[in-house]
């Protein structure tokens, strides 16, 4: 008989060190944490850059094995950066809606990369627990910056809550940034506080495409490892 490859007493796989899919959630949770210091001083500002920094290496090597995907996850995540030190240099709408979509692209681009793996016919050990944690975080980030290209083509698709308005008018950069993230999360878990509405056409689609990816990401999630236990346990 050969021994379950998967922990199922003391020690739990989701704890362990799982390489960059255990980096990648860890930035991920630490940059959603650590969101409202990145508003402020530049210090919280360069703090968030390399946060986000590593989020983009890590989902790059995470997302797969080849050498072509990787590198074309390594072209979007450098032509994203490259698109946020010009926009805020020059502090251009148009390259602004640029960067949004791009990183949008990178982060759905990842995700579906890393979920390829996440499905793929193997034990569950702690890299793919994390990577399948950190592909939900990807798909939430990939909707607030979609949520956000259209406010910035847009604006005035969504009826923002009272404290997001009173702190710049238009709400771009950071700002908004923080509110659609807020908005995405809430989004994909069903939360719906209700603060932050999509209110044009267009806006309130993407918002329940995402509603329905969320219940779907879970849905077939939850019937891999359904599928894996009980071949484990057979073994």
């Amino acid at each position: 008989m050969t021994p379950n490859p998967v922990k199922f007493q003391d020690d739990s796989e989701v704890f362990r060190f799982g390489g960059f899919g255990t980096v990648l959630l860890i930035s991920l949770l630490t940059f959603i944490g650590l969101y409202p210091l990145m508003l402020g001083e530049i210090a919280g500002r360069l703090a968030g850059g390399m946060i986000l920094a590593v989020i983009l290496v890590a989902s790059s090597i995470t997302a797969s094995q080849s050498r072509t995907l990787r590198t074309t996850g390594v072209v979007l995540a450098i032509l994203a950066i490259g698109l946020q030190v010009e926009w805020l240099i020059t502090d251009n709408g148009i390259v602004e809606a640029i960067d949004a979509a791009v990183f949008a692209v990178f982060f759905l681009y990842t995700a579906l990369l890393i979920f390829r793996h996440v499905l793929s016919f193997g034990p569950v050990y702690a890299d793919r627990v994390h990577a399948a944690l950190s592909v939900y975080i990807l798909l939430a980030l990939c909707w607030a910056f979609i949520y956000a290209l259209i406010e910035i083509v847009s604006p005035g698709a969504f009826s923002l809550g009272a404290t997001s308005s009173t702190v710049t008018a238009p709400l771009k950069g950071a700002y908004l940034l923080g509110d659609m993230l807020h908005l995405s999360i809430a989004t994909l878990t069903s939360t719906g506080y209700g603060d932050i509405t999509p209110v044009a056409p267009f806006a309130r689609s993407m918002s329940q495409l995402e509603q329905l990816l969320g219940v779907f990401y879970i849905a077939v999630l939850i019937s891999r490892l359904v599928g894996i236990y009980p071949a484990n346990d057979r073994l």
